[in-house]
């Protein structure tokens, strides 16, 4: 079949109504096989390392894609190709096979069982090292000019999953951040940690920060977490198995504090320094933060009665009865503060 701008123009407007949902890709291939029939198709990305992540596996049997991640992917000459050149584009199988090359037991366990014999790969640039690939695979060989009608689609559906990747990596920010949340620094990162996407804000965190990226690696395991910073609070989130950019990674997004509240940070934290212990030091931020005994307890996870026999110690450390003396004591100590940093000024 010939595409001609009108049927071309009825595709693309198909391929536009799944935008930023979890379909889109297998809605790609949904149209591109009505044109072009093939017996199976999947969606995975692909790394420059040989790994597999299946997207969607569409019509294809759940084992046999897991046996595809697991085994196969290092060895399929598509894989293969995007391993050698990193190039997205439309590639048929019978354009990179070569006869010297060992493709293990590829052709003889995998596609042999499924009666297989020819296959497209549609390749799509993606964040890091990575490609979405979307697979159709046939019991029977696909012509030339097959090949060549999907690849004046490429362009179309290349600007269309790159809209994609906005709307899906917007709409998983507006999700995973909390309400109100102004996130200016984002991060995305695949299952074992690696960076996939950092905009320049999160990298001119990381800069200021240098332990930012390893409280990332010490809870990429935790399926939401949210770490207090020194540059503000570090949100944590695992992303579904069909969010295309790193399926099953993880979204970290960094709500900084203005300077005047890292400021304040700073002098909550000399304010008594070595005058009282660690545990008390917690105690009176979080009451000057305003938070209540039981609320308090609540945050750092220990008994109601703990905290009591804690702030006891705290008045008798300085010679105090309530907690209004301790904001008394901390206006003292920022009036210190400020008075030092403008006489350094």
């Amino acid at each position: 079949m010939v595409i001609d701008e009108g049927t071309a123009a009825a595709v693309f407007g198909q391929f536009a109504a799944t935008l930023g949902t979890p379909r889109f890709h297998r809605g790609v291939l949904d149209i591109i096989r009505k044109i072009f029939p093939s017996d199976f198709a999947q969606v995975y990305q692909l790394g420059r390392d040989g790994r597999a992540v299946c997207i969607d596996p569409c019509d294809s049997p759940e084992d046999t894609c897991r046996s595809y991640e697991q085994l196969f992917s290092p060895n399929c000459p598509l894989s293969r190709y995007w391993q050698k050149t990193g190039r997205p584009g439309v590639i048929a199988m019978k354009e990179v096979l070569c006869a010297s090359s060992n493709y293990g037991t590829y052709f003889s366990d995998f596609y042999a069982p499924l009666g297989l014999v020819d296959e497209i790969g549609v390749l799509l640039p993606s964040p890091g090292r990575r490609t979405v690939a979307l697979f159709m695979e046939r019991t029977r060989n696909f012509n030339e000019q097959t090949v060549k009608e999907v690849r004046k689609l490429y362009s179309g559906i290349t600007l269309l999953h790159r809209a994609n990747n906005q709307l899906i990596l917007r709409n998983a920010v507006l999700r995973k951040a909390p309400p109100r949340l102004q996130p200016n620094s984002v991060a995305i990162l695949d299952r074992t940690g690696e960076t996939v996407f950092a905009n320049r804000e999160w990298r001119l965190a990381c800069q200021s920060d240098r332990l930012l990226e390893s409280s990332v690696r010490t809870s990429i395991d935790l399926e939401n977490a949210s770490i207090e910073t020194d540059g503000g609070t570090l949100f944590i989130s695992r992303l579904d198995s069909s969010f295309a950019i790193s399926p099953g990674g993880r979204l970290c997004v960094l709500e900084q504090r203005s300077p005047a509240i890292r400021a304040l940070d700073a002098y909550k934290r000399s304010f008594l320094k070595g005058i009282v212990s660690k545990r008390e030091h917690e105690i009176i931020c979080a009451i000057i933060d305003g938070y209540p005994t039981r609320t308090v307890a609540e945050r750092l996870g220990c008994a109601l009665e703990t905290v009591k026999v804690h702030k006891k110690r705290i008045y008798n450390k300085l010679d105090i009865t309530t907690e209004r003396e301790i904001f008394l004591l901390f206006l003292e100590h920022l009036q210190r503060c400020s008075f030092g940093a403008a006489q350094i000024h």
